[in-house]
């Protein structure tokens, strides 16, 4: 069993326009394309070792991860002195009538336990809204 990560990007571009980039990649790749590209690399790569894609590969599965480009705040690119309330990520998981907003994006981190906490503030948002508390399991 392999893991094979592809992460694409534009370089020259500005990063929030990179992590667009490679969204937008991830997602208008045809399955047929991702495949024929394990098949010639993995075949290129091992070919000398008696490894035939054709006959050695039983499977490939692609998850298209996009959400795994959740744009990170940079120091060295985001406008200093801005404060927290001010992010976009702030500024766009804040409640709308009883609809909160979770996931890795509305922190501005593109990571698991992000997206988990951020699930937790938006189950309590709405607990709060609704005069509701949250049991913790």
């Amino acid at each position: 069993m392999l893991h094979l990560t592809r992460t694409p990007c534009k370089p020259g571009l500005p990063c929030k326009d990179q992590f667009k980039a490679g969204r937008y990649e991830l997602l208008t790749t045809p399955f047929e394309t991702f495949e024929r590209k394990i098949r010639d690399q993995l075949g290129s790569m091992l070919a000398g070792g008696g490894f035939d894609p054709a006959k050695d590969i039983q499977a490939i599965t692609v998850n298209r991860w996009p959400h795994g480009y959740a744009y990170e705040y940079n120091q060295l690119f985001e406008p200093l002195g801005r404060p927290e309330s001010e992010r976009p990520c702030v500024i766009g998981r804040q409640p709308f009538g009883r609809v909160t907003i979770a996931n890795s994006d509305s922190d501005g981190h593109a990571y698991t336990n992000i997206a988990i906490d951020q699930g937790y503030r938006a189950v309590n948002e709405v607990m709060a809204i609704t005069g509701k508390v949250a049991k913790p399991t």
